[in-house]
């Protein structure tokens, strides 16, 4: 939780067919989603073919991010259930934002996650996000932080690193 005394809610709505679930530690159902190429590149930097994340990792992973921010599954509702197809951290510095499977790329899913973030972030509290750091490679959430009026500031031969003003 990234603030002391704040009860993160079970459900927040997007839209009637998408939202966000409170990680209820079942991170299980994240290793399909890590064990994608894209996902785990995107998402560690990490190309190696040989280097698949493990239960163990993803374990690991969820424990961490659930120690540090609010950690959420999000949902698309398909065949009147809501099904996991990624996950988000709504926290203040380097929040990620995963959408496990291909199927679900491209149809801003991930916009409406970031701005459902921002406004959980702006009732939190806070003023910036910071830190929020995207490899070079995915251009997608490169458009995704510079079209939500994120500003580089700053940069290597790996990564832009992104910050936006939320007040």
């Amino acid at each position: 939780m990234p603030l002391p005394n704040i009860v993160q809610p079970e459900i927040i709505p997007i839209s009637p067919s998408l939202r966000l679930r409170k990680y209820d530690g079942k991170y299980e159902l994240f290793l399909p989603g890590y064990q994608n190429p894209t996902v785990y590149q995107n998402s560690e930097g990490i190309f190696d073919e040989n280097r698949i994340p493990t239960l163990d990792y993803v374990k690991g992973m969820c424990n961490y991010l659930q120690k540090i921010g609010e950690l959420y599954y999000i949902e698309i509702l398909e065949d009147g259930l809501f099904i996991p197809i990624g996950d988000v951290t709504i926290k203040s510095e380097n929040p990620p934002i995963a959408i496990w499977f291909d199927r679900y790329h491209g149809k801003g899913i991930g916009k409406q996650v970031m701005q459902t973030l921002i406004q959980r972030l702006k009732i939190l509290g806070y003023n910036k996000i910071v830190g929020s750091t995207v490899y070079r490679w995915n251009t997608a959430s490169q458009k995704l932080h510079e079209g939500m009026g994120f500003i580089r500031s700053d940069e290597n031969e790996r990564e832009i690193i992104y910050e936006l003003n939320l007040k």
